[in-house]
């Protein structure tokens, strides 16, 4: 993170405790579990603070599902947070879950459905990430073990491609097949989705709708009211540095949503 973004909140995290400490549904994401300082990568010993964190402000993590259930009808937990895991990394199912499921804390993998053979890797892990243990993706059977211990499983797509770029058939069969084929391999319903990147817009999102998706989460940060649409839910990444993280619960770099916006115009390779 640079310094003036820190800087920033650093100011305003006092103001964001006392303006909304408790209301809305915070939900966080994390890609891979590893040691690797490239974006995606938080390393085990971050992670556990992060889980520290979370339990130290009081919050009640819940299953994503019954988080936006009770978010729409009101009953929703003050601090409630959700945990999310996307792109379907192996070390999530071996570190990540291993950890998560000892605090009884619950969360959601979002699997990309094509990727789930043995050996296959993203191309950006191909290109800027040679550690083929921190790149390695999660199989078939082990997605199956995950989900049967108690991990809860999502669709991130077939392909992980960005679903503006293509095509409305194309973007559509993306949807659409990655829920088929993972609710044929669990033999359990797969109601939540993420978009790839945050790549949505109202077609898309009209598709995660028609494709049966109870829930889909996308890249924007702030908490969700009630009145948030809930196939179009926001979500932070978690920052590695434990105070940084903390603030972000706080929701102190929430105004970064505005320029993370800007950015989102430079449409991705992948």
């Amino acid at each position: 993170m640079r310094t003036s973004a820190r800087l920033a909140g650093q100011i305003v995290s006092p103001a964001a405790r006392v303006v909304s400490p408790v209301r809305g549904l915070t939900m966080l994401g994390w890609h891979r579990i590893g040691d690797a300082p490239d974006g995606l990568t938080t390393s085990f010993d971050d992670l556990r603070r992060h889980l520290d964190a979370i339990e130290g402000w009081g919050a009640t993590v819940l299953p994503l599902l019954e988080a936006v259930r009770r978010r729409a009808d009101g009953t929703l937990p003050s601090r409630s947070v959700v945990l999310t895991f996307d792109d379907g990394y192996a070390s999530v199912v071996e570190k990540a879950w291993p950890e998560l499921r000892e605090r009884g804390l619950p969360a959601t993998l979002y699997a990309v459905s094509g990727y789930l053979e043995a050996g296959r890797r993203f191309p950006w892990d191909h290109e800027h990430a040679p550690d083929a243990d921190l790149t390695r993706l999660v199989t078939a059977s082990e997605l199956q073990d995950a989900a049967a211990d108690g991990l809860d499983i999502g669709s991130h797509t077939v392909t992980h491609r960005w679903l503006p770029g293509l095509r409305p058939a194309d973007a559509a069969e993306e949807v659409h097949r990655s829920r088929v084929e993972l609710e044929d391999l669990l033999q359990q319903p797969v109601l939540s989705f993420s978009y790839p990147m945050g790549g949505v817009t109202p077609e898309i999102r009209a598709e995660a709708e028609r494709a049966g998706y109870l829930a889909a989460v996308t890249t924007e940060r702030g908490r969700n009211g009630r009145r948030q649409d809930p196939l179009t839910l926001r979500r932070a990444f978690a920052f590695d540095r434990a105070d940084d993280f903390q603030r972000q619960l706080d929701g102190a770099y929430t105004w970064m949503r505005v320029v993370e916006r800007t950015r989102r115009h430079r449409v991705p390779r992948w």
